[in-house]
């Protein structure tokens, strides 16, 4: 049995529409405007522990099926931490799933997967700078 939740949520000027689908316990598929995202946090949850796990599940996640983003652009933070390390460098072809980075936040290090194809323009930050949600992390052209 599926549960949907539904919020608005404003970030700054910029406005989002976000929907959540419980599919199974830890299953999450997790919608952003038009971009929807496969969120499991299964492994990680004892029926006590939630709200740390569920941070650093979206912070991870990739694209569901058919909500892959096409085209340039930027790569955001989804969370609040320092960057520990960059896997790549400008010129890399980078495709969906591919770690670009490692954030660590609340002392967890959490790889940052990319959510589109292409290749790397530019890198916004280097390692042991924090950044905020919403910080530009890489530009992917």
């Amino acid at each position: 049995m599926s549960r949907t939740s539904k919020f608005q949520l404003s970030i700054g000027n910029t406005q989002y529409s976000v929907n959540i689908s419980e599919k199974a316990y830890g299953l999450y598929d997790v919608k952003v405007n038009d971009e929807t995202f496969k969120i499991s946090i299964a492994d990680l949850l004892s029926p006590s522990v939630q709200s740390a796990s569920s941070v650093a599940a979206a912070a991870t996640s990739v694209p569901a099926e058919g909500g892959t983003t096409a085209g340039a652009g930027p790569v955001k933070a989804a969370m609040p931490g320092t960057v520990m390390t960059i896997k790549m460098k400008i010129g890399d072809a980078v495709k969906v799933g591919d770690i670009l980075l490692t954030l660590e936040t609340m002392k967890m290090e959490n790889p940052i997967k990319s959510n589109r194809a292409g290749k790397i323009k530019e890198i916004s930050v280097q390692p042991g700078k924090f950044v905020n949600v919403g910080d530009t992390l890489v530009v992917i052209e």
